[in-house]
């Protein structure tokens, strides 16, 4: 059933990604170095991360960042001891805010870290 349900919400992601104005984004950071990263899911298990990666697609779907696992304790701005499924980092809020993975991942958040 899990797997049944992440494959169609990337399913959901693709299409609505096909009906919505493309517009490319690219990775970056602000001013102070820090990124804005689109929130996916957050574990305490390195190899849960992974899973959830891989159920959404793997490392290269995304807004144009690319989505991977990261370490919060490697973060200014992120809570210490979890792995999170992150698209990002991006150089603005707004761009990150653009990507349309509400749509896929109804709990996705945005969030800034250095």
């Amino acid at each position: 059933m899990k797997h049944t349900c992440l494959a169609a919400a990337v399913a959901l992601l693709v299409t609505s990604a096909a009906i919505a104005p493309a517009r490319a984004l690219q990775p970056g950071w602000d001013a102070e170095s820090c990124g804005w990263y689109i929130i996916l899911g957050c574990t305490q298990s390195r190899m849960s991360a992974k899973g959830q990666l891989a159920d959404l697609g793997g490392p290269m779907v995304g807004g144009g960042a690319g989505t991977r696992v990261l370490n919060t304790s490697d973060l200014d701005g992120f809570r210490d001891g979890f792995y999170c499924v992150a698209d990002g980092p991006y150089a603005s809020q707004d761009d990150a805010g653009s990507v349309a993975w509400i749509e896929a991942v109804p709990d996705a958040y945005i969030k800034r870290g250095c």
